[in-house]
């Protein structure tokens, strides 16, 4: 039988708040236990920093432009197969249980159950309401059949609103979802076991925390928005303890779990399998990632390596340049110009609303 498949994404988490990146020191040791179970990539970037869009990226292995689904709200189809249209095809059962209602307002996922509802503000999407359906649904699941599962946690997005005893803060928050992926992780591998899966903790972008002139937010390309977690499990497949140094990329993640699934790769999927890297066949692959907030009165578009970023505003035109080896914050411009490249994370206000 096939691996069963577990993929877990969780809102608005920057990889620097995940205390094995080694920047904070923060409560996150559910994550940091998953990470040394298996292999962390520590220089891993999402496409866009806007919830739809970002895991269309992920779940086909290709940039908004290519898939067609460029920003929230987007109802135009998408231009390409699914991870779960893809695993249906194979012989999964495909599931997702996600917190955000945004999901449902477009069929791009594929999956054949599911549920999403209500805006990241709802109680019904709070972390522990959204725990509670994926342990009933473990409870009633069949060990016997492959198993592809999704898991969205909206937490930690705005607004605060975490249980006690964590405190209402963008901390207390991460915190609160890395105790939700310990209860995820134990039923999962109680029920599915560990050995007989392969399994995939993320993030869809990151969170601006009183940097370049946000306050809270998202929808941009700075690197606070777009650096995040990524992690893998497959034991017997992936030795645990592994870090990949290397600049890697959303669209990678699901040629990697199809390459150590043995399922078909589509011949149109952007992404590579990592598997290489993972295994130390690869090594210096020079990836280049590219990053678009391209929708309405918002234009940027970014390029970036392990030694610099360009991002692309008006006309098209280079508005910046960074070293981001001397400068990884994204603050000493390089390029001396007036062209201007719109960032807008007004639209992850709207998220939050309720309705």
């Amino acid at each position: 039988m096939n691996r069963h498949i577990l993929i877990v994404t969780i809102d608005t988490l920057r990889a620097d708040y995940v205390s094995c990146y080694g920047r904070r020191a923060i409560g996150t040791a559910n994550l940091d236990s998953f990470s040394a179970s298996g292999v962390q990539f520590d220089e891993h970037l999402a496409s866009v920093s806007a919830t739809l869009t970002s895991h269309c990226a992920l779940l086909t292995g290709c940039t908004p432009s290519v898939n067609g689904v460029n920003w929230n709200g987007v109802t135009t189809p998408r231009r390409r197969q699914t991870a779960a249209e893809i695993a249906v095809k194979a012989g999964y059962t495909t599931t997702a249980i996600t917190s955000w209602g945004g999901f449902q307002n477009q069929q791009v996922y594929g999956f054949q159950n599911a549920h999403s509802a209500g805006g990241a503000a709802a109680e019904e999407n709070r972390g522990d309401s959204t725990i509670r359906r994926v342990l009933e649904w473990l409870d009633a699941v069949d060990p016997g059949a492959p198993q592809m599962l999704w898991v969205h946690f909206i937490d930690p997005h705005t607004p605060n609103n975490c249980p006690p005893p964590f405190p209402q803060t963008y901390t207390g928050e991460v915190e609160f979802a890395d105790q939700l992926i310990g209860q995820l992780v134990e039923g999962w591998d109680e029920k599915l076991g560990a050995e007989n899966s392969l399994a995939v903790i993320t993030a869809d972008h990151g969170e601006h925390l009183n940097d370049h002139g946000f306050e809270r937010g998202h929808g941009t390309l700075w690197m606070t928005n777009l650096w995040v977690p990524l992690f893998m499990r497959a034991p017997g497949l992936i030795a645990p303890g592994g870090n990949i140094a290397e600049l890697t990329r959303q669209i990678d993640v699901l040629p990697t779990i199809l390459d150590y699934c043995q399922l078909p790769m589509p011949h149109n999927m952007e992404g590579m399998s990592l598997r290489g890297l993972i295994e130390g066949t690869d090594r210096e692959l020079g990836l280049v990632h590219t990053g678009q907030a391209i929708y309405k009165d918002t234009y940027t578009v970014t390029i970036r390596n392990r030694e610099y970023s360009f991002h692309f505003g008006d006309q098209k035109s280079l508005a910046h340049v960074f070293d981001l080896k001397s400068d990884p914050g994204e603050e000493a411009n390089l390029w001396d110009t007036k062209v201007t490249a719109r960032h807008s994370a007004e639209h992850s206000l709207k998220d939050a609303q309720t309705t």
